[in-house]
């Protein structure tokens, strides 16, 4: 197993101004949600346990849309983008001269999905169709072949499911590295390519995945010792308080995990899928096995095939 985590460190260390937006992102998310805890806990203080709880669901209920919102329409551009500056230096070494990375992230993200939803609704369908053949075409459930694992088995495609977003962010990848302007002939290329090398590429992210929260245990403890000293010294009956010091822990250490380590295993696993599926052609055989399986397959081919169509280009007969 070949994580190459260290060339990943080196190259999202290039993309600094990437980073920088993700701290924006989930600081703001962060101080929204510190906000929250506190009027929680004032409302607790005042009114009691019972009515700080009965505003936690109310504001969750309200809160639903609005981080739906956040994330279809800023996290899938931003990560989109960032995954197309990695893409574009793990080929050529580095972006063109003279441009603002952001800028040129966003540019790319725009010229080849047009539009925010055509890139979420490809999101969706490459995980969809992973899930489905990970848990029918392919042997997932022998990845890790720990005997005390194999009565597991919901737990380890739990593990299994958590790395798919990894590997959704490779066949993104590859719609970069290839320049193919037809998306859903991309993604439906990348997945068959993925099929292809499915054994070294789902170790991989699977191994990032339980490096990924190992990580965020870490970072939450670093933040719920000094927050827990603070909890330990409050009255007893600030019980709202206590948990919204909780809660900010926690907030702390995920966020950490989502600003540094998310784009350190996702390039990670770009590497190893730029790799295994460099000169590989795609395999009929294997189509037409994912195609018996997944819905969503057949419909990102009519996708693929409809967009040809309505390009007047007809398809390539090999990977562009």
């Amino acid at each position: 197993m070949d994580l190459q985590l260290g060339r990943a460190v080196s190259i999202v260390f290039k993309t600094v101004p990437y980073l920088f937006y993700r701290a924006c992102v989930y600081g703001i998310l962060g101080m929204a949600l510190a906000l929250l805890l506190a009027v929680l806990a004032l409302i607790g203080w005042v009114f009691g346990t019972a009515a700080a709880m009965v505003m936690l669901v109310i504001a969750l209920a309200a809160g639903g849309f609005g981080v739906r919102l956040l994330r279809e329409y800023v996290l899938y551009l931003l990560r989109a983008g960032h995954v197309a500056v990695i893409t574009e230096i793990i080929e050529r070494g580095s972006l063109p001269q003279g441009v603002s990375q952001t800028q040129w992230g966003q540019q790319q993200v725009t010229k080849y999905f047009k539009e925010v939803s055509v890139l979420a609704l490809i999101d969706q369908l490459v995980k969809g169709i992973i899930g489905m053949v990970n848990r029918t075409l392919l042997g997932v459930m022998n990845l890790l072949p720990i005997p005390a694992m194999q009565g597991a088995g919901k737990v380890v495609q739990r593990i299994v499911d958590l790395s798919l977003t990894y590997i959704d962010e490779s066949i993104l990848a590859h719609t970069f590295r290839t320049r193919n302007e037809n998306v859903y002939d991309a993604a439906k290329t990348g997945i068959v390519l993925y099929c292809q090398s499915w054994k070294s590429l789902l170790k991989n992210a699977v191994a990032l995945t339980l490096l990924n929260y190992l990580l965020t245990f870490a970072t939450a403890l670093l933040f719920l010792v000094p927050l827990g000293a603070i909890a330990w010294f409050l009255p007893q009956d600030w019980a709202v308080a206590k948990f919204a010091l909780f809660a900010l822990a926690l907030l702390m250490g995920f966020s950490l995990k989502w600003i540094l380590f998310d784009p350190i295993a996702c390039t990670a696993t770009i590497l190893t899928f730029l790799k295994e599926s460099q000169d590989k052609v795609p395999d009929p055989n294997w189509e037409a096995q994912i195609e018996s399986v997944s819905d969503k397959f057949r419909d990102l081919k009519k996708k693929a095939a409809d967009h040809w169509q309505s390009s007047h280009a007809p398809p390539p007969s090999t990977p562009p």
